[in-house]
Formats: structure tokens, C-alpha cells, sequence
């Protein structure tokens, strides 16, 4: 059975997409060129935000059929961490294999699995300024930074060793409600409640999992 041929306006929309993932200019760099990123990071307010995670993530963007849009495949990625001055430095061996690329700014969280992620708090494309010149700089205000100031602040009381092994297994609490020498970390969705008195931890009581209230 032969395939009946796609529509002229599936193609059409295929070709501009196709277009639209391919590089915005040609590249004048050599392969293994060091291409250097840098820039500062700061809140709405122009405060620097320093020990925050710069990732430079470089994909190759195509267009999918099946889809009908484009997709990024073989991300690759490197990362530093801001100084006091909420400056940052990458350094990218420059591939024209990639076309596509992003800054993502964030934070490493504790997980409830007992891992860690990034909280990504801003990503900005950069495609078009990379490819030609060595040097880049990218400034990046983050809009959400005060989720940075309050994770910052429940890290801060976190000062006992029960305290940390909890934080360590589960993550930051949904909610935390604080009565003088008493302490509750609540997590809704695990069901569960941890009570501290002056960091100790004296009782954990469970009910059953619901959403944040």
C-alpha cells in the first residue's frame, strides 16, 4: 500500500520549522574553538545572586515529522557556580554539530527521593550570539529570586543533626511552622510531619497525603 502524500500546508509549515531550527548564521568559528561565556547574575532589583549553578546547554535542534515541531537531542552541558559578584565564566569547545543554545540559572535542591535536582529559576536562549566571536557576555536577571532568599533562609536554621538527616531524606518542607523552641516541617504530599524541639526531633505523625494547602 503506497503512503498518501502529506498536504501542501504540512509541508509548507515543515519547511519554515526547518527553518527555524537551523543556525542563525553560519559560523565563522573552527571546531574546538574555546568560545567563552560570561556574564553576572542578579534579581530584579540589580542585587548580584552569588553560588548560584550557570549552565550553558548545547543541543541539536531538528524538525520532527511526526511532531510537527522542532526537537533538541544530544544536549550537552557545562556549569559553574557564580562568585560574590554574582559573576560567572563558561568555557564551550565550539562544535557546529550544535545549533541550539540556552543559560539556565538555578539552584541544586534536596529531593523527596533523597537526591538532588536543579530548580531552574531562569533559562534565556542565546543561539544567535554564539558562533562567531570567542567572547560572549550574557547578563541574566532572575526573576524568581526570591525562591533563591527563602531556600537560603530554611538553610540557615537547619543547625541540628536531626534536623539535617531529615532535610538529607526528604527535601525541603512544604511547609515549616515555627511556635519558640517547638518546629514542624510538614510534607503534604508524603503525609507525614516531623516535630523538633530545639532541633531534636521528638515525634513524626502521618495522615494521609494531600496538596498543599
Amino acid at each position: 500500500m503506497s503512503r498518501r502524500p502529506l498536504p501542501a500546508a504540512v509541508l509548507a509549515l515543515a519547511a519554515l520549522l526547518a527553518l527555524a531550527v537551523a543556525p542563525a548564521a553560519q559560523a565563522r568559528l573552527e571546531t574546538g574553538t574555546p568560545v567563552h561565556v560570561r556574564g553576572i547574575v542578579t534579581d530584579e532589583e540589580g542585587r548580584p545572586l552569588d553560588d548560584v549553578r550557570v549552565v550553558l546547554e548545547a543541543s541539536r535542534a531538528v524538525f520532527s515529522l511526526r511532531q510537527l515541531r522542532a526537537v533538541l537531542r544530544d544536549t550537552a552541558r557545562v556549569a559553574a557556580a557564580t562568585d560574590a559578584s554574582g559573576g560567572y565564566a563558561l568555557r564551550w569547545p565550539w562544535d557546529g554539530y550544535y545549533n541550539h543554545f540556552e543559560i539556565v540559572v538555578g539552584v541544586p535542591v534536596r529531593t523527596a527521593a533523597g537526591g538532588e535536582e536543579l530548580q531552574v529559576l531562569q533559562r534565556t536562549e542565546i543561539t544567535r550570539r554564539l558562533g562567531r566571536d570567542a567572547e560572549v557576555a550574557v547578563p541574566v536577571v532572575v526573576e524568581n529570586a526570591e525562591f533563591v532568599h527563602s531556600l537560603r533562609r530554611f538553610l540557615a536554621t537547619v543547625d541540628s543533626a536531626d534536623e539535617e538527616r531529615v532535610h538529607q531524606q526528604l527535601g525541603r518542607p512544604d511547609r515549616v511552622e515555627i511556635a519558640g523552641a517547638a518546629e514542624s516541617w510538614w510534607y503534604f504530599a508524603r503525609g507525614r510531619r516531623f516535630d523538633f524541639r530545639d532541633g531534636r526531633l521528638v515525634e513524626v505523625k502521618e495522615f494521609d497525603p494531600v496538596r498543599e494547602p
